[in-house]
């Protein structure tokens, strides 16, 4: 829109300047011939007077006549040239305008004398057998068109700048709701279910779908929310009644046939898992909701991981760097214990176990990576694993599938909630390596 406004303007200034400079060339040019033609006639009958005396001279009478401007006059007598000017000869008039004047004819002609353009005016003089001639500059009058020109691209050009700043100000115009509609759609998607935007009368169509459309999702998402919440809660209280049927039916497990025994033992597994789903899906219910309650300490981050390592399954190195040695960040030390138990819970329920636990500094961030001894994850795939309830494609081939499919979803809102980020990356042995940033907390 800016470059078809300046180009617009470009134009139209253009062709003005144009139109303008080839009229008033033309009239300046115009009238300065005319002011010559008649100042020659005077001077012709002047010279016509003056010579019909019989004691009349060429000379006296060429040094008595009258020009402005550096004008010249020359007379053609008998084939000789008698000029007012030492510097120059008749001889070098034009041919053509001379015959012209020697046949009888008044002639008029532009023509360029020492690089500067000048107007040649020939009067025949039969009555006293002379031609005279007149040279008059137009260096003065060229130096007018010249900055008259050169005035017309001055305008022409602040024209197209002016042109250019209209076409940005209206461009910025019809696009700054456009970009109010895009900032709004994407804290939207950040979460930002409340954000509306705000009224405006050029676009009061699409501000009114776009804010219907919003409230729609808030109160789908919200009902979502209430209902997982709900089911979660309502499903504690037989949970509990199963549980406690579970434990009783446990303790009488040695007088249980082989096949009851593993039925019972198959049965707690499960009643476990499902009990790990309740929670998680109430976790999960009180993230979304916005009531999840933060507890905000100082967290030294080696300690935890240290702890949380060492609380796991089996001999797990544990690699801290010297940059990470008393790393503090400022979180909720329960929910980041659960975010790296996650960790270690998905790598050894899907991935063959973890095989190394490092945390690094990097800037003003603390790096926590998990590696797995599983086949890796494909590039494809690797942003789906923090989806609810998704267990990859490859689930069946890598391993036990007695997860809850929410244990990396928690992993993500935790780590969101503390402003942090969590990928997935290849290490160099093989397998994959879970890497979580967390912001640290200066002094």
């Amino acid at each position: 829109m800016v470059l078809a406004f300046a180009l617009g303007a470009a134009l139209v200034s253009g062709a003005l300047a144009l139109i303008t400079y080839t009229v008033a060339r033309h009239e300046l040019l115009a009238q300065r011939t005319s002011s010559s033609l008649r100042q020659t006639y005077v001077n012709a009958r002047l010279v016509k007077q003056e010579l019909g005396a019989p004691s009349a001279h060429l000379a006296d009478v060429l040094s008595s006549l009258q020009g402005t401007g550096g004008t010249e006059s020359f007379i053609y007598r008998h084939g000789l040239w008698y000029g007012t000017s030492v510097s120059s000869s008749g001889s070098s008039l034009p041919a053509a305008l001379v015959r012209s004047v020697r046949t009888g004819h008044v002639a008029e002609q532009r023509v360029l004398r020492a690089g500067q353009s000048a107007v040649v005016v020939g009067v025949p003089l039969p009555a006293i057998g002379i031609d005279y001639f007149e040279v008059h500059p137009l260096g003065e009058l060229q130096g007018t068109i010249d900055l008259l020109a050169a005035v017309l691209g001055i305008a022409a050009a602040i024209t197209t700048v002016g042109g250019a700043l209209a076409g940005l100000w209206v461009s910025r115009r019809l696009v700054r709701p456009l970009t109010e509609v895009a900032q709004v759609a994407t804290e939207v998607a950040g979460g930002s279910l409340d954000r509306r935007l705000p009224a405006d009368p050029d676009l009061d169509p699409l501000v009114s779908a776009f804010n219907h459309m919003v409230a729609a999702l808030q109160d789908r998402i919200e009902r979502d929310t209430r209902f997982t919440s709900d089911v979660s809660h309502e499903l504690r209280s037989p949970l509990t009644t199963i549980r406690a049927s579970v434990e009783l039916l446990d303790t009488y497990r040695d007088r249980l046939p082989a096949g009851g025994q593993r039925a019972v033992a198959a049965l707690g597994v499960e009643v476990d898992r499902f009990s790990t789903m309740v929670q998680d899906l109430l976790e999960i219910s009180r993230l979304d909701a916005g009531a999840a309650d933060l507890r905000l300490t100082d967290v030294p981050l080696d300690q935890l991981v240290r702890h949380v390592a060492a609380a796991s399954a089996g001999d797990l190195p544990l690699v801290v760097s010297p940059d990470a040695q008393g790393v503090v960040v400022r979180g909720d030390k329960r929910r980041l214990q659960r975010v790296f138990a996650n960790l270690l819970d998905n790598a050894e329920i899907h991935a063959g176990g973890a095989v190394l636990v490092s945390l690094d500094r990097t800037g003003p961030w603390a790096v926590i990576g998990v590696e797995d001894a599983g086949p890796g994850v494909e590039a494809g795939e690797r942003h789906r694993l923090f989806e609810r309830f998704y267990r990859g494609a490859a689930s069946g081939r890598r391993g036990s599938t007695t997860g809850t499919g929410l244990g990396l979803a928690l992993v993500a809102e935790h780590v969101a909630a503390h402003g942090g980020t969590v990928r997935i990356e290849d290490p160099e042995h093989g397998g994959a390596r879970f890497v979580v940033s967390l912001p640290v907390q200066e002094g």
